[in-house]
């Protein structure tokens, strides 16, 4: 998804950031630094489970199910040294920053530029639509370009 990948969550208290989905550790979701052992986390664990809830008594381990692999072993060390230096800060709330944006903020605008990337442009229909042809004759121009 265009929108998911082009957020950034830098947590604060971690009430708003979603541990297992959003982008918050080294910029990177459980999905990305743990890819065998991210299917082992129960769905509403994932869409629900705050950074907070995550960290408190380090629940993010039991919402593991099932057995481990030799990979999901070793991804499950190595997220638990990247978690053992997380420290929440308390009254501070989490960020969302919109990566397309120089200002981080989220607009239409910068969402739209976004999802077309590296599409190609057609130029032609600007003189196309200038024309005085009726709209059905302008659309069969407009295909018989593409």
């Amino acid at each position: 998804c265009v929108f998911s990948i082009s957020i950034l969550s830098v947590v604060g208290d971690g009430k708003r950031t979603l541990f297992c989905s959003d982008k918050w550790l080294h910029g990177k979701s459980l999905a990305d630094l743990a890819p065998s052992l991210y299917p082992l986390v129960a769905k509403r664990n994932i869409k629900r489970r705050t950074v907070q809830d995550a960290l408190v008594n380090n629940a993010w381990i039991r919402d593991i199910k099932g057995s481990l692999s030799a990979a999901a072993l070793i991804e499950y060390f190595q997220l638990w040294d990247l978690l053992v230096e997380v420290e929440l800060s308390p009254g501070v709330e989490d960020q969302h920053i919109w990566m397309p944006s120089s200002s981080g903020e989220y607009s239409t605008k910068s969402a739209y530029r976004r999802f077309f990337v590296g599409s190609v442009a057609f130029y032609p229909w600007k003189e196309i639509w200038k024309t005085w042809a009726p709209p059905r004759c302008k659309f069969f121009c407009m295909v018989s370009y593409s």
